[in-house]
């Protein structure tokens, strides 16, 4: 699984879509509730519409939370805070999920990889690779997410654009 970070790399609100499997309509929906973003341009938001790969990745999240049947902005919201948990390291080698468990009345997610060959989860984070933490799944109803496949199809979906 490899991320295509390429900053230089706009694309349109169609392409967003085309890209992450959503129609125009829903795309708008979203810029106008706040639930994805446009890219800053000189630090500043323009009235275009374009979107930077990082958050081509994001809306193709919040996009399998909310075909899970949450809602969109609680979608955003956990989408956002495994983003920054991820903090835009490479992941380890195997299969990540996130792990989504609603908690006083929002969605809190958990990053956590699996070895190619199966076995326990692992918390992607603080832990170093060399002695991996492994995590318990709550006790409670959640929801997880496999994440190397849809990282994969987007960054195949962008690589077209950028060709």
């Amino acid at each position: 699984m490899k991320f295509l970070r390429d900053p230089t790399v706009l694309l349109s609100a169609a392409e967003l879509g085309d890209s992450v499997g959503i129609d125009l309509e829903t795309v708008n929906n979203w810029i106008r509730r706040g639930i994805i973003s446009r890219a800053p341009i000189g630090g500043r938001q323009l009235r275009y519409r374009l979107f930077s790969t990082e958050e081509v990745y994001k809306t193709a999240l919040k996009n399998e939370l909310v075909k899970l049947g949450i809602p969109p902005s609680s979608a955003s919201d956990a989408v956002n805070e495994f983003w920054k948990e991820w903090d835009k390291k490479e992941p380890p080698e195997g299969r990540i999920y996130a792990v989504l468990e609603p908690r006083d009345g929002k969605w809190t997610a958990l990053l956590c990889w699996q070895k190619i060959s199966g076995g326990p989860l692992y918390k992607i984070g603080k832990s170093s690779r060399s002695k991996p933490e492994e995590i318990d799944l709550p006790m409670q109803a959640f929801a997880m997410l496999p994440i190397s496949e849809l990282i994969t199809r987007i960054a195949k979906n962008l690589a077209e654009f950028i060709k």
